[in-house]
C-alpha cells in the first residue's frame, strides 16, 4: 500500500477488501499501524503497551496461508489495558496489577484471534476503568489529539484516541457507565456500548461486574458493526447491506437528558433528529422525567461492587492504586444495607422506566456527554451560563442511565463545539436491538454524508 497521509487512513472494511484482493499484505498494514503509534505516541499516550515483533510475526503468518481466513484476517486491532491477552500483563493500567501476566485469552480476545484480526498492543486507560477521564493511569495521563491540553473522556480513552487520531480504525473497549461512549463522543469516534451480559466479561479485570459490558470502538459505522460482529461471533461480512431509510421511530427525549447540558449539544440532538426525519425516520417527543437519581444508584451499585471485586487485594498492592480510584472503594464501604436494598429497587424501577419508553419507538435519542471535552486540571466549567463541578456532573453525567437500564447504546460523532472539539449523540435501544442501533448509525452516516477526519500531529 501507498504512504498515506493521516487523512487517507483506510477503514477496517477498505483493509479488508484489499487484502483479499491481494492488493496488500497484512504485514504492510500493521507496519504502517505500529508507525502511527510511534509518531503519536509521544503526543497522546494512547497505548499501555505495543508487541511490534509479535504482530509483524502474526501478521506474516497470516499472509503466508495458501487460502484467507475471514473477512477481515490480517487487519490490525488494539485491545483496552483490562483484556486477558495470553503472554502478556493485564494491569487495567494500574501499579497493583504490574507483573500480572495471563497465561490465556479473554472470551472476546479469542474471538478476535479466531477471526484473524492482528493485535497490535493495548491501549491506556483510567486505572482500573473507575473514572471517566483517562487522566489517573499508571501508564500517565492520554491527551486528546484533538487538543492535548483537554482529556480524552474514559475510561477506554486510549482506545478513542487512538481511533480518532488515525492510528488504527478500531479497537476494543469496555463500558461500565459510559466508559466506551464518553471518549467516542469528546474525542469523535463511534462507539457501540451492548446489552448487559450479551458478550462475556470473563478475562476482564471488573469495575462493576452487574453492570461491566465489553465493547468496539471505530472511526464509521461500518467498521463498528463489523468489530461487534466479529466480537459476537456473528459471521462478519466486509460488505454491510444497505439499511432502510423509512418506518423507524425515535424518540428524543426530554426531561433528566436535557437538564445541565451545553445548549449546543441539545441543538445537535434536534439536528440529528431532523435529518433522520429527513430520510424516512418519524421522530416524536418522550418524557425524560423521573430518572434524577440514576446517577446516584449507578454509584451506589458500582462503588459497592467495585469495593468487593478488589477487597482482597493484599495491603501492598492496594496501596499502589491511586487515591482517586480507592476513594470510590472508600464510598463503597461507607454504603449502609439500606442504602444499597434502595439502589437495587430503583435499579429495577429504572429498567422498566426505558422499557416503557421503548414500547412505542425503536430506540431513544439522547446527548452522550453533557459537554465536549474539558481541558486537564478544570474542576468547573460553563455549561450553558451554569456553573457545574466536574466531580458532580461528570462526563458520564448521562450516559450510565443505560447501563443501569441494561440497554444498548451507540454513540454518533455528531456534532463540534465552537472550538471545534467533536462531541456525541446516542441513541439507546431496546434489549439485544444492537443490529437495529448499527442501522440507525449507519442510516445517520449517510445522511449526514459523515466521513471522518483526523487532526495533525
Amino acid at each position: 500500500m501507498a504512504e498515506l497521509r493521516a487523512d487517507e487512513l483506510p477503514t477496517a472494511m477498505e483493509m479488508a477488501r484489499a487484502l483479499r484482493a491481494r492488493e496488500v499484505s497484512s504485514e504492510e498494514l500493521v507496519v504502517r499501524v505500529i508507525r502511527n503509534v510511534e509518531r503519536w505516541q509521544p503526543a497522546i499516550n494512547a497505548f499501555s503497551q505495543l508487541w511490534a515483533d509479535e504482530a509483524l510475526t502474526e501478521a506474516r503468518r497470516l499472509d503466508g496461508l495458501r487460502e484467507p481466513g475471514g473477512p477481515f484476517a490480517g487487519v490490525p486491532v488494539a485491545v483496552k489495558d483490562l483484556y486477558d491477552v495470553a503472554g502478556h500483563e493485564t494491569t487495567s493500567c494500574s501499579a497493583a496489577y504490574a507483573g500480572n501476566v495471563v497465561a490465556t485469552d479473554a472470551p472476546v480476545i479469542a474471538a478476535l484471534r479466531r477471526a484473524g484480526l492482528v493485535i497490535v498492543g493495548k491501549t491506556n486507560q483510567h486505572e482500573l476503568a473507575a473514572g471517566g477521564t483517562n487522566a489517573v493511569s499508571a501508564c500517565g495521563p492520554t491527551q486528546n489529539p484533538w487538543d492535548r491540553a483537554r482529556i480524552t473522556g474514559g475510561s477506554s480513552g486510549g482506545s478513542g484516541a487512538a481511533i480518532a487520531a488515525g492510528v488504527l480504525p478500531w479497537a476494543l473497549g469496555s463500558d461500565t457507565g459510559g466508559s466506551i461512549r464518553i471518549p467516542a463522543s469528546l474525542c469523535g469516534t463511534f462507539g457501540l456500548k451492548v446489552t448487559n451480559r450479551k458478550l462475556s466479561t470473563e478475562g476482564m479485570l471488573p469495575l462493576s461486574p452487574s453492570l461491566d459490558t465489553p465493547g468496539p470502538m471505530a472511526a464509521t459505522a461500518d467498521d463498528l458493526a463489523a468489530l461487534y460482529a466479529i466480537m459476537a461471533e456473528q459471521s462478519p461480512q466486509a460488505t454491510l447491506p444497505e439499511p432502510p431509510s423509512a418506518g423507524w421511530r425515535i424518540g428524543l427525549v426530554g426531561g433528566y437528558f436535557t437538564r445541565t447540558t451545553r445548549p449546543e449539544i441539545l441543538a445537535v440532538v434536534r439536528s440529528v433528529a431532523e435529518l433522520l426525519g429527513g430520510v424516512g425516520a418519524r421522530t416524536e417527543p418522550v418524557d425524560g422525567e423521573g430518572i434524577d437519581d440514576v446517577r446516584s444508584v449507578w454509584r451506589r451499585i458500582t462503588y459497592s461492587e467495585f469495593l468487593a471485586a478488589y477487597s482482597r487485594l493484599p495491603p501492598e498492592r492496594y496501596e499502589r492504586i491511586a487515591p482517586s480510584v480507592r476513594s470510590w472503594m472508600e464510598q463503597g464501604s461507607a454504603y449502609t444495607p439500606d442504602d444499597i436494598a434502595d439502589a437495587g429497587y430503583r435499579w429495577q424501577e429504572i429498567g422498566v422506566w426505558f422499557r416503557e419508553r421503548l414500547k412505542d419507538v425503536d430506540a431513544l435519542l439522547v446527548p452522550t456527554t453533557p459537554y465536549w471535552a474539558p481541558r486537564h486540571g478544570e474542576d468547573k466549567i460553563d455549561v450553558g451560563g451554569e456553573i457545574v463541578d466536574l466531580q458532580v456532573v461528570t462526563p458520564g453525567w448521562q450516559s450510565c442511565a443505560a447501563n443501569i437500564a441494561g440497554l444498548p447504546a451507540v454513540s454518533l460523532p455528531a456534532g463540534h463545539s465552537p472550538e471545534g472539539l467533536p462531541f456525541g449523540v446516542s441513541l439507546i435501544g431496546r434489549a439485544d436491538a444492537e443490529e437495529t442501533l448499527l442501522a440507525l448509525a449507519r442510516l445517520w452516516e449517510q445522511a449526514a454524508a459523515y466521513t471522518p477526519t483526523y487532526p495533525a500531529l
